[in-house]
């Protein structure tokens, strides 16, 4: 049993959807602190609440931290836990929380993590395009010029990659990424994880995109983009002198990208990934 008087934090995950996803270990440590900082305190009562918890909750979020931390910071010296959650999932990851834990762990406080339900692990678990690494990019840019660096960058990473998105920019998004990325790459895009509507869209861009359109687009989205497949020959063949009149060109890569497949008549992928492996110059 976790006292109230041992001046500890707990990072507590806690569950992305169906309420049952959340370890002993959790419901242990948040009856037993003195208080729950929770970033929507109306969310994280109904989870208490579920479960006959009747730990006070104080609300923590991007809007007071700057008042909440120095008092939350003086009742951890006191003695007191506190448990630091999210409204689901695992905290920091996407949502507030992490300028109290730097600033405990820099006065020396105990910072402990209470592992559990993610959203973002979970969505890669049944992706099926995870190879042997992945990098977790938060939500997608809104702009469409960052999101179309972003698709850009994507060409040549072979790593998985994971975002989130909102159901009223998906569409958006993956039009963009789908004029970068092309036909084949894939994807799996992950709506209401664990709860009752839960959505699995899974294939290429267009085929993703198809398959939402006959789901309606509730709940936040996890999306899963297939890595670079490196095994893709590169043509190698273009002279030195248009390597160095490129090199000396300062463009963003999509404009050097459009340059090559209008005069050499690369497709767009192939383009970008000449760009990134390009071969020595001549002297």
């Amino acid at each position: 049993m976790y006292s109230h008087d041992t001046g500890a934090l707990y990072v507590v995950a806690t569950p992305i959807g169906n309420l049952k996803d959340i370890t002993l270990r959790a419901l242990e440590v948040l009856k037993g602190v003195r208080f729950v900082a929770a970033e929507d305190t109306r969310v994280t009562r109904a989870l208490l609440d579920h479960y006959g918890i009747e730990t006070p909750c104080v609300s923590y979020n991007e809007h007071n931290r700057s008042e909440k931390t120095p008092v939350f910071l003086h009742r951890l010296e006191k003695g007191e836990s506190i448990a630091l959650v999210s409204d689901a999932g695992t905290p920091l990851v996407s949502d507030p929380g992490s300028f109290l834990v730097e600033e405990a762990l820099d006065r020396g406080l105990p910072v402990h993590p209470v592992p559990g339900a993610s959203s973002l692990l979970a969505a890669l678990s049944v992706s099926g395009l995870f190879r042997d690494s992945f990098f977790f990019g938060g939500f997608l840019p809104r702009k469409r010029g960052e999101l179309t660096t972003m698709a850009e960058e994507l060409l040549r990473r072979p790593e998985t990659h994971i975002f989130f998105e909102s159901p009223n920019r998906i569409e958006k998004s993956l039009a963009a990424m789908r004029e970068i990325l092309g036909e084949k790459r894939r994807v799996a895009i992950l709506r209401e994880l664990t709860k009752r509507h839960e959505t699995l869209c899974r294939g290429t861009i267009k085929e993703a995109m198809d398959c939402l359109a006959r789901s309606p687009l509730k709940g936040e989205i996890v999306l899963v983009v297939e890595g670079a497949d490196e095994s893709t020959p590169l043509p190698r063949d273009l002279p030195p002198r248009v390597w160095h009149a490129l090199g000396e060109l300062d463009l963003p890569p999509s404009d050097k990208a459009r340059f090559l497949t209008r005069a050499f008549g690369l497709d767009r992928k192939a383009a970008y990934r000449l760009l990134e492996g390009r071969p020595a110059e001549e002297n």
